[in-house]
């Protein structure tokens, strides 16, 4: 399975080899797992095979700014989507922004700027003691007709949105629900780690708002103010198609009410997420959609919300081309399904789950080679566990084909959904395996097993 370079077997490690980005760098763990990635992969192309430029650090020699970028990401591993489309990059608490080369860039949104690398994530799904209503859609009344008809009804049902977090404070949007003040908005612009939210209706009227719970890998929050006579949004359930004249209302950078319209230029588009390798598939329109712009609504010209604004595609394609009008929202079928399991079970069924936390590096004798896929903890009941799957195994491949790095494996699995079986191939280490500081030793001693996993419902937050 490995080659190894012969002429590599001593066991003196090499100092700061290769590249190293500057910084860490948290995946997203709100899908599937924790995942802690410490430094660059530099030109460390095989993780597997002999060190050749990967980073290794040893311990007590990290430069400052690795130790304070470091963050963990908590969650359980979610799977069930398919993939493809371009790569987006998170704005912290505006809309998300993308881009369709490597280079990625991360929005920034009013008051706060974030980057993959200072951003805490936290788990998938959080726990709560607060539950919020359910949601019931109707059938769509939209006829094509002037927007202005139905601009009223749905700015009354819209609110701005400030947070502030640990890291800053930023802006979005959100939709009022229910007559007694819940709101749905985006995770990435209010979740489990928000410290203060403030919510403005269009009335001008300001009130504090309350976290009640969300989903992270499927982007949905819903927060509440206290306020019992609140103009509440008429839900359309559903699907759109191409055409279709849509409504986007939001706090676009963060200026205060806005209203745009346009069309449905695709019903369902699967975008992948660049900084969090998370793939949904979400509603494009060509209406315009800026930071601050997140957790707003999408409604079609009957005023009825039909998806939630989460994301847009900006910059230039590698021929040079600019991008214009690309613009993303989760439909309002995922944003049902997550409110209302959210509040029946406290996380969303039917997602096959790992269950795992997983690190990418190994750290032998002071030094951490990066580019490995390492389990560093096990869930209790969950699928990994049930299949025999332990802490320090290293994932090498799934059905026979080779795990590179955590972003491939986390696309790979988003193929599955629960009772699906898959065969794991893995690397465990035995005794002697932590008696040497050389990566390659370290391989040599590990045993390859086969593993037979079936995905199974497990709650992540039990």
């Amino acid at each position: 399975m490995w080659s190894f370079d012969e002429e590599n077997k001593n066991e003196t490690p090499e100092e700061n080899v290769g590249g190293n980005d500057g910084g860490a760098k948290g995946g997203n763990g709100d899908t599937g797992y924790n995942y802690t990635e410490n430094g660059g992969m530099g030109s460390y192309n095989n993780p597997y095979g002999p060190s050749n430029g990967g980073n290794k650090n040893k311990k007590g020699g990290l430069i400052p700014a690795l130790l304070l970028c470091a963050v963990v990401i908590i969650g359980t591993l979610l799977i069930g989507y398919t993939m493809g489309g371009g790569k987006i990059a998170l704005g912290g608490y505006g809309a998300q922004t993308t881009t369709t080369d490597a280079a990625a860039t991360s929005g920034s949104d009013t008051g706060t700027e974030q980057t993959e690398a200072t951003t805490e994530q936290k788990q998938t799904t959080a726990a709560t003691t607060a539950t919020a209503p359910g949601i019931t859609g109707e059938v769509s009344s939209a006829t094509e007709g002037k927007i202005e008809s139905v601009a009223e009804k749905c700015l009354n049902a819209s609110v701005l949105i400030k947070v502030t977090t640990s890291t800053g404070t930023g802006s979005g949007s959100g939709v009022i629900y229910t007559k007694d003040g819940y709101i749905i908005t985006n995770y990435h612009v209010v979740g489990a780690d928000a410290q203060s939210v403030t919510v403005t209706l269009f009335s001008g009227e300001e009130l504090p708002a309350k976290y009640i719970y969300g989903d992270e890998s499927l982007d949905v929050s819903v927060i509440k103010i206290e306020k019992d006579d609140c103009t509440s949004v008429e839900i359309c359930e559903d699907g759109l198609n191409y055409g279709e004249q849509i409504i986007v209302v939001g706090n676009a950078l963060g200026n205060g009410f806005t209203l745009t319209s346009g069309y449905v230029s695709a019903p369902e588009r699967e975008v992948t997420f660049s900084n969090t390798y998370e793939t949904m598939t979400l509603v494009q329109i060509d209406a315009a959609v800026n930071n601050g712009n997140s957790g707003g609504g999408l409604f079609n010209t009957a005023g009825q919300l039909v998806g939630i604004v989460n994301a847009k595609l900006s910059g230039t394609t590698s021929a040079g081309a600019s991008i214009d009008n690309i613009g993303f929202a989760i439909p309002m079928s995922t944003v049902l399904r997550c409110v209302n399991d959210l509040r029946e079970y406290g996380y969303v069924t039917g997602v096959a789950r790992l269950g795992v936390q997983v690190q990418n590096y190994i750290e032998l004798g002071g030094y951490k080679y990066s580019g490995v896929n390492v389990i560093s903890a096990v869930t209790e009941g969950g699928s990994a566990q049930l299949a025999g799957l332990k802490a320090g195994d290293i994932i090498y491949a799934i059905n026979g084909q080779t795990v590179d790095s955590f972003s491939t494996l986390k696309k790979m699995l988003t193929a599955y959904s629960i009772g699906d079986t898959v065969e794991f191939t893995v690397y465990r280490p035995n005794e002697n395996a932590g008696k040497t500081s050389n990566l390659n030793f370290y391989l040599r001693n590990c045993e390859e097993l086969t593993v037979s996993l079936t995905f199974v419902e497990f709650n992540p937050n039990a």
